[in-house]
């Protein structure tokens, strides 16, 4: 919030509102004299070693790893991981120092104008929330109004006009919705729920944001409205273990009845590192599993229910660049029915040190040690700094964890273990490859007809189904045949069980088109598979209704299908998610599919190439050559249009010649083709069902599930690219590949008018890919087809056989299509190929 500079005087610092001369790029925090013991400062060869008290106080100040006294830099620290220390490098001038302590008292009176600025600032603001959202209980009783569900209309508003909207309360105690802007311009008091506040918690780690918060919270309301809890998850560092002991004393003979409590997971975290693997960038589970799952979970109210909780945390701008984007108050952060208020927000660690020592509270002795910030053991996120620090002080508690890195670096053969762990290498970990797990699913179809094969499910694989829709079942002959209602749809399904040793089951819903439905039955499959019951999903459900431990139960009067607890997480389950096995066909998979520079081919762009195909790349086309180039050139190599030298190529020509009268058959052509070469385009035709409804979020979705070593930006960039190829030509709504439903949902609808040449060009071109010269026209139907006609325009059967017959009787005839007497053959000629059939049937064109 404020601007630092360093104090000569006091060896401290001074805030400023203001930059000045000497302003600093970072907020320092102070250095005790036990982070000096660890790095041996007390211990350095040819009298450079530093003389020092063992004081309360602090001694210097580092800005990232540069320690400063008095305002000079004495040392810098180098080259530290979890195995290594770090190596000290001192300035010329800091030989043999003699330090004193920093003087904190005057330090602390030097900024006492403006620590009393924020400190009041954010006391108002933890009381304004206070007020303001324990008031909402006693407003929803006095107007029926107040009973809507503002949020959704809220949300509903947002969307239809892209304008940002708040909840606000008008002078009668009623709520109303108006854009946030104008809301901020008239000085309304704005709102993330009108409903009731169940719980108001102050949220403690034992890091120094949660520990001021706690402080500021304990000033600005009554200690009896709010509550204290910690969660235990299996990583705490023995300090704040300690440290919540005596955060509890103190305040207890302040506040006899502010309540304290701790939480924990039903299991250990080793045990759940077995289960669902090393936490990872990718898969950053324990916050969900061990911290805020058990936590949550604990404030469920009479019924199960779940609480409506605001929480009080302290979360700070400057941490990350994530975080800089937060709002100061922010409704389903990380749990639907959790709201966040920030009082620290603004705040740097500089100002957070300050406050501790104004008001003469605890420090964990963590950042006595060093630690910048204190957290777990080990942690994905922790830095090779942190690490050290660790791994010096708590290394016995440290061990069971670096054992297990150990024996998995072990087991996926990796040579230098010691540098794979010290470098970081786990963090990175992507698959479930190396995870020990019997459970599998396999989704064999999609539609018509969606199937699924279950190996060694962990739960009955019904288990979750009912959080989609009521459902029923009876039994058959060596099956479980029932019925599921989703949006006053009934859809029959088939359970039946292969036998065996192993428990395998495959599961069949007929005919089904709805995508939604489609992504919640995997979910539920996903869910079936590999739950452990964790907990994570549980603390979703808004009304009680699921009970995942000690096993998974769902009380069938209390869910209203909102599918929380599936589209909570991605595949709706955090273990499923972390054990994605990366196959070798994934793999091959991996292409370059963000390549179009976020730009689709427009109509435009086509026409302009086709009409001046030898002189176009040299005359004044007018496209951004950084962008716009770049994307055309890739786009007409993947249509076959240009070479690799962006020469037109014989097909290109033959495109060029027919653009004018026959634009349709060449955007034909041009779809067939990127069907077959562009990524994006080909995953679209064979993945996207016909008469579906789908969005832009559904479509990344499913591609993450397919191909999960895919970055999610990626992902989105190549959605988008391929949505703009649809939109600006004739691909998206003249053949009906792209047809928008509203501003948010589209469809895919069949084509029956696509032009017999481009039919014919389509067949000989499945021909050349897969070195074939017949084929059966019932192949072409089958969901496992690599390709085609059917897959490109999803034509359906009846207007192909007409363009087959039409095909087969021409003069000039190209292929014989048998398709009488139950016959279905398709026979090509041996000497034509895709554009030599094409230059056949349009010589009187061309």
């Amino acid at each position: 919030m404020f601007k630092i500079t360093w104090d000569k005087e006091t060896g401290g610092v001074r805030l400023s509102s203001k930059i000045v001369e000497g302003t600093l790029g970072v907020s320092p925090r102070p250095v005790f004299f036990e982070e000096l013991d660890l790095l041996g400062l007390n211990r350095l060869p040819d009298g450079k070693a530093w003389e020092y008290p063992h004081c309360k106080d602090p001694l210097l100040w580092a800005c990232n790893k540069q320690y400063y006294y008095h305002g000079d830099l004495v040392f810098e620290a180098k080259g530290a991981n979890i195995y290594d220390s770090a190596k000290v490098e001192l300035s010329p001038n800091a030989y043999g120092l003699v330090l004193e302590p920093v003087n904190v008292a005057e330090m602390l009176e030097r900024n006492k104008d403006e620590m009393f600025l924020i400190e009041s600032e954010a006391l108002e603001f933890i009381r304004d929330t206070y007020v303001r959202y324990s008031s909402n209980k006693r407003l929803a009783q006095v107007a029926k109004a107040n009973r809507l569900d503002y949020e959704a209309l809220a949300e509903k508003a947002e969307k239809q006009s892209k304008t940002k909207m708040a909840i606000v309360k008008e002078d009668c105690d009623s709520f109303d919705i108006m854009p946030l802007d104008v809301a901020n311009e008239q000085g309304k008091s704005t709102y993330a729920t009108t409903q009731k506040i169940d719980c108001f918690l102050a949220s403690f780690s034992g890091g120094k944001d949660s520990q001021v918060v706690l402080d500021l919270c304990t000033r600005a309301i009554p200690s009896q409205s709010f509550e204290v809890i910690y969660s235990d998850t299996g990583y705490e560092l023995p300090p704040s273990l300690d440290l919540y002991k005596e955060i509890q004393d103190y305040y207890h003979q302040k506040f006899p009845d502010l309540k304290f409590s701790t939480t924990k997971n039903h299991e250990s975290v080793l045990n759940y590192w077995d289960k669902i693997g090393t936490p990872s960038d990718k898969h950053r589970w324990c916050c969900s599993v061990m911290k805020t799952a058990p936590l949550y979970r604990s404030l469920k109210l009479e019924g199960n229910k779940q609480a409506r909780v605001l929480t009080f945390d302290g979360v700070k701008a400057e941490e990350s660049t994530r975080r800089a984007g937060y709002n100061r108050i922010g409704k389903g952060v990380k749990h639907d029915t959790v709201i966040n208020a920030r009082p620290i927000l603004e705040w740097n660690a500089t100002e957070i040190f300050i406050y501790l020592f104004k008001h003469s509270l605890h420090i964990n002795p963590a950042y006595r040690m060093g630690m910048t910030r204190v957290g777990c053991l080990i942690c994905p996120y922790s830095s090779e700094w942190n690490e050290m620090i660790v791994s010096k002080s708590f290394k016995h508690n440290l061990s069971p964890f670096i054992n297990k890195l150990e024996a998995n670096a072990k087991k996926g053969g990796i040579k230098d273990i010691n540098d794979y762990i010290k470098d970081g290498g786990w963090k990175r970990r992507a698959s479930g490859n190396l995870i020990e797990h019997k459970s599998f699913i396999e989704f064999k179809s999609i539609t018509p007809d969606f199937k699924a094969e279950f190996t060694n499910p962990s739960i009955p694989i019904l288990a979750y189904l009912f959080t989609i829709g009521p459902y029923s079942t009876t039994q058959g002959n060596h099956c479980v045949n029932g019925e599921l209602k989703y949006k006053k749809e009934i859809y029959k399904f088939q359970i039946v069980e292969k036998g065996g040793k192993q428990h395998e089951y495959t599961f069949t819903m007929f005919n089904i088109a709805d995508a939604v439905l489609i992504g919640l039955l995997k979910r539920v499959f996903y869910k079936a598979t590999y739950c452990i019951s964790c907990e994570a999903c549980e603390v979703e459900c808004p009304t009680g209704a699921l009970s995942v431990y000690p096993s998974v139960t769902i009380d069938r009067k209390k869910c209203i299908h909102c599918h929380k607890c599936l589209t909570f997480h991605d595949k709706g389950c955090i273990v499923a998610n972390s054990l994605t096995i990366t196959t070798n066909y994934m793999m091959n998979k991996q292409q370059n599919i963000d390549r179009y520079k976020n730009f689709g081919l427009k109509t435009e762009w086509l026409e302009m190439y086709l009409l001046d195909l030898d002189n176009f790349w040299e005359s004044g086309h007018g496209l951004n050559p950084t962008y716009q180039v770049p994307s055309l050139k890739n786009w007409l190599k993947d249509a076959d249009i240009i070479d690799e030298k962006c020469k037109a190529t014989e097909l290109g020509k033959v495109l060029a010649s027919l653009y004018t009268n026959r634009p349709d058959l060449v955007w034909q052509i041009v779809w067939i083709n990127l069907t077959s070469k562009s990524f994006i385009a080909s995953w679209y035709s064979k993945y996207v069902e016909v008469n579906s409804s789908f969005t832009t979020k559904l479509l990344e979705e499913r591609i993450m599930e397919q191909y999960p070593t895919y970055k999610a930006k990626t992902v989105h960039n190549a959605v988008y690219q391929v949505q703009r190829l649809l939109k600006e030509s004739p691909i998206g709504t003249s053949f009906e590949q792209f047809m928008p439903i509203d501003k948010q949902t589209f469809i895919r609808r069949s084509f029956n008018n696509v032009d017999v040449e481009a039919i014919a060009y389509s067949i000989y071109k499945y021909g050349e890919d897969h070195k074939v010269r017949s084929l059966r026209l019932s192949r072409m139907y089958e969901p496992t087809v690599d390709g085609g006609i059917v897959k490109e325009f999803a034509i359906e059967k009846s207007a192909l056989e007409l363009a087959l017959r039409t095909l087969n009787s021409a003069k000039d005839r190209i292929l014989i299509a048998e398709l009488n007497l139950g016959l279905d053959n398709i026979t090509l000629r041996e000497d034509l190929d895709s554009v030599s059939a094409l230059k056949v049937l349009l010589k009187d064109v061309l």
